[in-house]
């Protein structure tokens, strides 16, 4: 008999075990883009009991998801990823970075962190190669307190995802520019609807777990973005997404 586990099972088990248990007992996986059009208002509207937030690198309206009397009590996957082939991801010191936001949401609810391609190696400021792109200010935290390093080290709140998981082998990456590779919200919605498919299976549920896109277009206004990722492909899957999945497209 093989050994080899499928697609589906490897994207659950890629997941920090609060997650894998969160999507468990939930039955709605919401992802929030960073699109400035999105609101508090809107996300009080939609938001929903029930429901496991996927949140990227230095996501939006950070205060809101810590703090609201509800929507705290949410768990939530937090995606950092990696900054080209640097110790550095988006989103964590010595960048800009919601730590304080994460020691408060640890507190609220189930808490998982992603980071892409390796672990976090708590880098200097000194070693960030373009640091005018991010430029330090004095509200900055520039290192990784010791209750969020805990959270970096155990395998309840924290994984590592490559950017070539089997969920993407089909990406069509660009041969010419370095570090090609999928956008974090297409890598993160091709992840978890490939592990939702396996707890459908093990689970033998009736009504799988739903998916909600806050944010996300298949149009051209996100073509400023980083030219590495095949937005022309990424938009062609999103423009007809499964029955599970529920586009909000606005800008």
């Amino acid at each position: 008999m093989s050994n080899k586990i499928s697609k589906e099972e490897a994207a659950f088990a890629s997941l920090p075990l609060n997650i894998q248990n969160a999507l468990e007992q939930k039955n709605r996986i919401v992802f929030i883009a960073n699109n400035p059009s999105i609101n508090t208002a809107q996300l009080e509207q939609l938001l929903q009991p029930d429901d496991v937030l996927v949140l990227f690198n230095h996501f939006i309206h950070a205060d809101f998801f810590a703090n609201h009397l509800l929507i705290s009590k949410l768990p939530k996957l937090l995606f950092f990823r990696q900054i080209g082939d640097s110790k550095l991801h988006f989103g964590l010191p010595p960048r800009s970075n919601n730590v304080a936001v994460m020691k408060r949401m640890v507190k609220a609810a189930p808490l998982g962190i992603l980071l892409s391609n390796q672990p976090y190696q708590f880098p200097l400021p000194s070693e960030d190669p373009n640091p005018d792109d991010d430029p330090i200010t004095s509200d900055r935290i520039l290192i990784i307190p010791p209750v969020v390093q805990e959270l970096l080290q155990n395998d309840s709140y924290h994984r590592v995802l490559s950017e070539r998981h089997p969920v993407v082998a089909d990406y069509p990456y660009f041969g010419d520019i370095h570090s090609s590779a999928p956008s974090s919200g297409f890598l993160l919605y091709r992840l978890l609807l490939a592990a939702r498919e396996h707890l459908q299976l093990v689970q033998e549920s009736d009504l799988p777990l739903r998916l909600l896109m806050i944010g996300f277009n298949d149009n051209d206004k996100t073509a400023h973005f980083w030219h590495g990722h095949n937005w022309s492909f990424e938009r062609r899957e999103m423009s007809a997404p499964p029955q599970e999945v529920e586009v909000i497209r606005q800008y």
